[in-house]
């Protein structure tokens, strides 16, 4: 596996931890469903310059003294419509979905709306403050029911 899918992997596991109840409360508990999309930009951030222990039960995959590089991508809620019925697509219907399954998108040039600037500050819990530099959105992320065989 690169070191670019093990972030990648990293970063929907974080996202995953962020959904969960158990976070919020600062206690355990058992992961909320996920109720919306989410897009990712790559980004071009700091080295985090930490070693963590991932405790993933679903994955069955905890590995230890993992270490954090450089952020890689940005994600955030969004909402996808359709563009021929301009109808919102449901995210999560069943509400049951715990994972992440994430697409490569491509944007061409015409079709962007708005500006975003290339350069923007970022805080969070395993970096603390940044500034990163956004290349494009290159992911959707949709939750999804994932069963490892």
């Amino acid at each position: 596996m690169t070191s670019k899918r093990v972030l990648i992997v990293l970063a929907v596991i974080a996202i995953l931890g962020l959904s969960s109840t158990g976070a919020h409360a600062g206690a355990g508990g058992s992961p909320s469903p996920l109720t919306s999309f989410f897009v990712c930009n790559s980004i071009n951030g700091e080295d985090a310059n930490r070693q963590v222990n991932v405790e993933s039960s679903f994955w069955n995959f905890n590995p230890l003294n993992v270490r954090i590089g450089n952020a890689t991508l940005a994600c955030a809620f969004a909402k996808l419509i359709d563009p021929q019925s301009g109808t919102e697509i449901e995210p999560n219907p069943d509400l049951t979905k715990q994972q992440l399954k994430c697409y490569s998108i491509s944007v061409s040039r015409q079709s962007r709306t708005g500006s975003r600037p290339p350069t923007y500050s970022t805080n969070d819990a395993l970096g603390g403050p940044d500034t990163v530099t956004e290349s494009s959105i290159q992911y959707i992320c949709a939750p999804a029911s994932i069963n490892p065989q």
